[in-house]
């Protein structure tokens, strides 16, 4: 399997609802939001290295309560699959153009640094995603003033990523299996992605449609207030949580402002 391949493969995993049991998939969602913007504002805040450290092995200890391990794997392999051109950049830039080992050592300093704030984010979004129901998610949205139209429809659009990556994947290994080849000069290669998008094109609108005529039929948009019949309870737990989360954030904010 190629390396774009393992990447279209494990991004069309990120935002799909993963129902394993665990403390984060019993949180209240709206605690799982504040976990998620913590981890957000700490990364952007901190800058020493061994902070940044702390916090992702916090939040990996977390994520691991619902996620299993593979996924995670599969999350942090997607990243550095993403990043490691830009690293491999920066090196050759520092060697070739400062030529100074004491600037090298601080490049790469500065390199770990982004990395596990690069992390810290992406786990702390991850673990959102994979643990909430695309419903409360939308039921979320909605009870912070956002109409309910728009929040299904960011709803769907989460889930419209990891279906394009899929059908992006199989069109891939369907026109490799008829003998596609990208070829050398441009104009072949024009030819060969528009082999490839064409299908994605018109299989995505497909769904579109189908999607469009499902929610019509169920009269999806007909009143302005939405009743749901399902919602988690606020626990205790989730306020201890949030508080917990406020207090990191507070600490943050304080010795890094």
């Amino acid at each position: 399997m190629s390396i774009a391949n393992i990447y279209l493969k494990n991004f069309s995993q990120v935002f799909l609802y993963y129902s394993e049991k665990g403390f984060l998939t019993n949180v209240h969602p709206s605690t799982k939001i504040v976990l998620m913007f913590t981890g957000v504002a700490i990364a952007i805040l901190c800058t020493k290295l061994v902070v940044l450290l702390f916090v992702l092995l916090l939040f990996l200890s977390i994520a691991l309560t619902s996620i299993s391990i593979k996924r995670i794997t599969s999350l942090i392999i997607s990243l550095m699959l993403f990043i490691s051109p830009m690293i491999l950049f920066t090196y050759i830039y520092t060697l070739l153009r400062l030529r100074s080992a004491i600037l090298l050592v601080d490049t790469s300093i500065s390199i770990v640094t982004a990395m596990v704030k690069l992390l810290i984010m992406s786990m702390a979004f991850y673990a959102f995603f994979i643990t909430t129901r695309p419903q409360s998610i939308a039921r979320i949205l909605n009870r912070i003033g956002i109409p309910y139209k728009y929040g299904y429809g960011f709803v769907i659009a989460l889930r419209f990523l990891s279906v394009v990556a899929d059908d992006l994947v199989e069109v891939l290994s369907i026109q490799k299996t008829r003998g596609l080849f990208l070829g050398k000069s441009f104009l072949d290669k024009v030819k060969s992605y528009l082999a490839i998008f064409t299908p994605l094109i018109i299989s995505s609108l497909n769904r579109i449609d189908e999607v469009t005529i499902s929610l019509e039929v169920k009269g999806f948009g007909f009143s302005r207030k939405r009743i749901y019949l399902y919602s988690e309870p606020f626990r205790p737990k989730d306020a201890v949580f949030i508080c917990l989360c406020l207090v990191g954030l507070a600490a943050a904010i304080y010795f890094y402002i």
